[in-house]
């Protein structure tokens, strides 16, 4: 099936002018944001800015000789390549990107990144999901407790910052908590920038508090919102969501399909699916249970516990932690008795919630029932001691 490199084959000697963007077009701005531009895009508001060409140009010249890409342990490095046909191609090659900006705070626990590009009569905005910092992970598990986290503060200035006095069309997406971010900043974006948006793209990120998405603010801007997961989505699953999505065909399985290279696309969409997979609702139906055993202060306390174990063993990244998982173990064995203890709690819980499966529905039902008249069935023919050549009557599924 066609993937997102096929796709710009397709369609990308079309510029934004002349096609606007798709659903299709915004994964790929949401995928080519976790490039590490740092020392190829000038960070700040007042900078010049450059093309895609010439920044990918830039990158691939300041890589050359190096071993492996250095997006992060689960960031897949294809993002290069798809970036790179993107950039050769005449709708993303010759969009001006500026406004990059790319902050880790590890004292108050946020990882922010964003890019602006120059459609040309419009404007996208697009927001970096978690990265490979470990400050990045945190701040993203905060918002089982927290509520804005920093990063969604600072995607609202952002939006406020680039669109101030802006008269043409506003896009703004994301993948993963890029587009949380996203769909935050477009609803508490003011009335004067917010009348400007055409559409908000969430790529598989989290929802939101159940009071979040009953605002006035949200509701006021729902129908602009669009967001999109996989078949056996987690991610996209988690929190609270209002808004209807719309279900993506992957080439992956599980948690995998979480990345957007895997999605898979005909034309100028992706191939959508009616529902999500049982496995994806029973899996956010037991977070959503497990979450519920624990207060918000005793999930800020267990995180809090698993980030302190993990950045004392000096590690920066995902991929520092996994080139020496000796010191993670060191660092288990220095917790104090009860920190383990609660750990050790929530653990018991998420298991037990797991264990504990809930009642099946009709369908779930219905389809056991069919299994297992089948299973009668097979067996029935299969056993020697019984001739069903003339059966007297019709066995009924």
């Amino acid at each position: 099936m066609a993937a997102l490199i096929d796709y710009l084959a397709w369609r990308g000697d079309l510029e934004f002018c002349a096609v606007p963007p798709n659903e299709v077009d915004s994964l790929i701005f949401s995928q080519i944001i976790y490039i590490d531009f740092d020392s190829i895009l000038p960070d700040g508001e007042n900078t010049r800015p450059i093309s895609l060409l010439a920044a990918m140009k830039a990158y691939l010249k300041a890589r050359r000789g190096q071993k492996g890409a250095k997006l992060g342990a689960l960031i897949p490095k294809e993002i290069i390549l798809l970036a790179t046909h993107a950039a050769k191609s005449k709708r993303f090659g010759s969009l001006y990107i500026s406004n990059f900006i790319n902050k880790i705070n590890e004292e108050d626990q946020s990882q922010f990144c964003a890019m602006t590009f120059d459609l040309g009569g419009a404007k996208y905005i697009v927001f970096r999901g978690t990265d490979d910092t470990l400050v990045g992970w945190k701040e993203s598990f905060n918002m089982s407790f927290m509520h804005p986290i920093p990063a969604q503060k600072a995607a609202l200035e952002y939006v406020k910052r680039v669109c101030e006095g802006y008269d043409g069309d506003i896009y703004i997406g994301g993948h993963s908590k890029g587009g949380n971010l996203a769909v935050f900043s477009a609803v508490e974006a003011p009335e004067s920038i917010k009348r400007h948006i055409k559409a908000v793209y969430n790529n598989d990120g989290p929802g939101f508090t159940r009071e979040f998405i009953e605002s006035q603010k949200y509701l006021e801007i729902k129908d602009r919102l669009q967001t999109f997961v996989p078949e056996s989505s987690v991610v996209g699953m988690l929190l609270e969501h209002e808004e209807s999505y719309v279900v993506v065909k992957s080439t992956q399985s599980g948690i995998f399909q979480h990345n957007g290279l895997s999605w898979e696309v005909m034309g100028g969409e992706f191939i959508h699916l009616d529902t999500v997979a049982k496995e994806s609702k029973r899996i956010d139906v037991d977070l959503k249970r497990w979450l519920s055993t624990m207060s918000n202060e005793e999930r800020k306390t267990v995180l809090d516990t698993i980030y302190e174990i993990l950045i004392s063993t000096d590690a920066k990244t995902l991929s520092d932690l996994t080139s020496d998982k000796l010191k993670l173990v060191k660092a288990w064995g220095s917790l104090d008795d009860e920190s383990k203890a609660l750990i050790k709690r929530c653990v018991k819980a998420l298991i037990s919630v797991r264990k504990d499966k809930a009642e099946p529905t009709p369908s779930d039902a219905s389809d056991t029932r069919q299994n297992e008249a089948d299973a009668k069935v097979e067996k029935l023919k299969n056993d020697k001691k019984l001739t069903l050549s003339k059966p007297k009557n019709k066995i009924k599924k």
